[in-house]
């Protein structure tokens, strides 16, 4: 029986642990990259015990250059081989300039954005595609957001403690060009695909949950476990003939 492997960035997080208990239910063997040294341990060794198998943490700061090989050294270390990687990781934060008003957008912040969400992506699968290539079902799956796709509806901000930060959405738009680069580039060897969320429920305002329910076609915001069906189909031999594509799970929020 083959062992799947995969690494999955940002693994400790919301998504990232969603996605990595897919793929850890179906027999893969995960890798979780994160930054966050003692929630990226305390997962892996959950995983192990919820699934048995291999799976592992890597410590990394992706906004350093010098991670991808680092990276690549620990997963042929401790996993010998990589079939599917997942860039999930991104950064939102509160930084000086970040979620502000557009005349008050800083540029320190942008540059932030850009390495973790649109720089990153492209040198891990630079670090990572000899790995990639010595496997016969090779998958990158890129995470983006339904904001890579359509501007924002700012009414939904309106009079809240809340914004919608212009650096996250063009880092994403930047991130399904790459992905559409990647995927003919690396053709026929690696797959190569975004999933794209549109809003997940995590505690928001009450107002901005029922303007954005009243927005969306199927009448509620998104969870976790929405994506991770798309994410695991791509990552797999059923998800074979699909590459370069975006995938929007948005709950019809695009189709208006």
């Amino acid at each position: 029986m083959t062992a799947y492997t995969a690494a999955i960035t940002g693994g400790a997080g919301h998504i990232g642990r969603a996605i990595a208990h897919k793929l850890a239910d179906r027999g893969v063997d995960v890798a979780i990259l994160d930054k966050d040294g003692v929630a990226g341990r305390s997962f892996a060794n959950e995983l192990k015990t919820q699934y048995g198998g291999r799976h592992c943490f890597v410590e990394t700061d992706l906004m350093q250059p010098e991670a991808f090989a680092a990276i690549r050294a620990e997963i042929e270390s401790q996993l010998g081989s990589l079939n599917y990687l997942v860039n999930n990781a991104a950064f939102y934060d509160d930084a000086p300039g970040w979620g502000v008003p557009f005349s008050e957008e800083g540029y320190d912040a942008w540059l932030k954005v850009m390495r973790v969400n649109l720089l990153a992506p492209f040198f891990l699968v630079q670090a990572l595609h000899p790995l990639l290539i010595q496997s016969d079902e090779a998958s990158v799956v890129n995470i983006g957001t339904m904001y890579s796709a359509v501007g924002p509806d700012h009414g939904l901000y309106e009079g809240l403690d809340m914004s919608n930060p212009a650096a996250y959405s063009a880092s994403k738009g930047g991130l399904l060009s790459t992905t559409r680069w990647l995927s003919t580039v690396l053709a026929p060897k690696v797959r190569v695909n975004m999933v794209s969320p549109g809003g997940i429920e995590r505690g928001q305002n009450p107002l901005f949950v029922e303007r954005y329910n009243k927005r969306t076609p199927l009448g509620r915001m998104g969870k976790e476990s929405d994506l991770v069906g798309m994410v695991s189909l791509l990552l797999s031999p059923e998800g074979s003939y699909i590459t370069g594509q975006h995938m929007l799970i948005d709950g019809g929020w695009t189709a208006w």
